[in-house]
């Protein structure tokens, strides 16, 4: 999970930005009003967000979080060739705002380790492990990107991120919370 995640963070972090400032050619200020937007956003998203593992589990919440990705990707790659590009720029700043909301799923995986330790000392090093893993594969897809951007155009550094969705989902869909005999705990 943390594999894909790191792949998909890059893609946000470095292509987006990207996008907004060259093909929709905004000023960099369009993308600090984004983020601040963002930031605001999150102060009541990441409170229903774990609320949302709480209720429905971590496997709902990350597989979410892929369906929802797959569309962005979509919208940040495809959304000026088939819409007006005022539309299409709003539609771009609809998938940021959503991307941006979206890195906060970070926590069901945090959540989903807790849950699967079968040690309370395993946690800590299992999640620092998983920071370093995510960042030799963002910094990996930002290459790739790039490499793929100037060879074939942005719209295909985000069909890659729609494929890093699906793979993302089906990884999802396998997350499981192991049954635990009444009083032990990770």
């Amino acid at each position: 999970l943390n594999i894909l995640s790191g792949s998909r963070k890059q893609i946000f972090i470095t292509f987006a930005p990207w996008v907004l400032v060259t093909i929709f050619e905004q000023p960099t200020q369009i993308i600090a009003t984004l983020m601040m937007v963002g930031g605001i956003i999150g102060i009541v998203f990441q409170p229903l967000l774990g609320w949302a593992i709480d209720r429905f589990g971590e496997r709902a919440v990350l597989a979410a979080e892929a369906v929802i990705l797959i569309p962005v990707c979509f919208g940040y790659g495809f959304s000026r060739s088939l819409f007006a590009e005022n539309i299409a720029f709003v539609i771009v700043c609809a998938c940021f705002l959503l991307d941006q909301m979206l890195m906060s799923v970070g926590m069901a995986r945090s959540t989903y380790m807790k849950k699967i330790a079968l040690q309370p000392d395993d946690v800590q090093p299992a999640l620092t492990m998983a920071v370093s893993i995510d960042h030799v594969f963002s910094i990996t897809s930002a290459l790739v990107g790039g490499l793929i951007w100037s060879a074939f155009g942005f719209q295909y550094v985000f069909l890659m991120g729609a494929v890093i969705a699906v793979v993302n989902l089906m990884a999802a869909l396998q997350v499981s919370i192991p049954v635990r005999p009444a009083g032990q705990i990770a």
